[in-house]
């Protein structure tokens, strides 16, 4: 994935995590995922670039004779989170239409299995229903667009905002 897009993402990621409770760095390493790949290496710096826009605020406490820095969301970090999500269907309809314009991903693959029911079962070359070949039927930007629409109103085969693919990192994972 590319540095920024991954960097964007983390930043959402991380502001989600302090937008549920104040935290510290290390917990807010453990709570991420650990597949979104956050290590206190980019963390920190994430941080800083958070408070810097304001998203967050930061106050220093004694914890266990040490000082540690709690981290808590601002209206300008929920404002970006708000962005963020609001940002999602613009972002699915390029995967879904890069997807189905290279015949590449789970919505082209989706899409085909539709045009053609029995192409899990048959040769590209030898599948043909009402006359057109398999390559005929194969995905189109616009069955891609249509795709959307119905996904937006209501199908889905992704998870929908409020779902997660993700568990929280296990108590006992370490860092990477």
């Amino acid at each position: 994935m590319d540095a920024q897009m991954k960097r964007g993402f983390l930043e959402a990621c991380v502001l989600a995590t302090i937008d549920r409770r104040e935290s510290y760095g290390y917990q807010i390493v453990k709570d991420v995922p650990l597949t979104l790949g956050l290590t206190e290496s980019t963390l920190y710096p994430l941080l800083k670039r958070l408070e810097a826009a304001q998203c967050i605020a930061v106050r220093t406490a004694e914890h266990n004779g040490r000082l540690r820095k709690y981290y808590r969301i601002t209206e300008a970090g929920r404002l970006r989170i708000a962005e963020f999500v609001a940002e999602r269907s613009e972002v699915l309809a390029i995967y879904d239409y890069v997807e189905a314009a290279t015949g590449r991903g789970s919505m082209a693959q989706s899409l085909s299995a539709e045009a053609t029911p029995d192409a899990a079962h048959a040769h590209p070359a030898s599948s043909v229903q009402d006359g057109a070949t398999a390559k005929e039927t194969q995905p189109t930007p616009q069955n891609a667009a249509s795709a959307l629409a119905t996904r937006q109103n209501g199908s889905s085969s992704r998870p929908s905002a409020d779902q997660s693919p993700f568990s929280p990192r296990p108590a006992n994972a370490s860092s990477i």
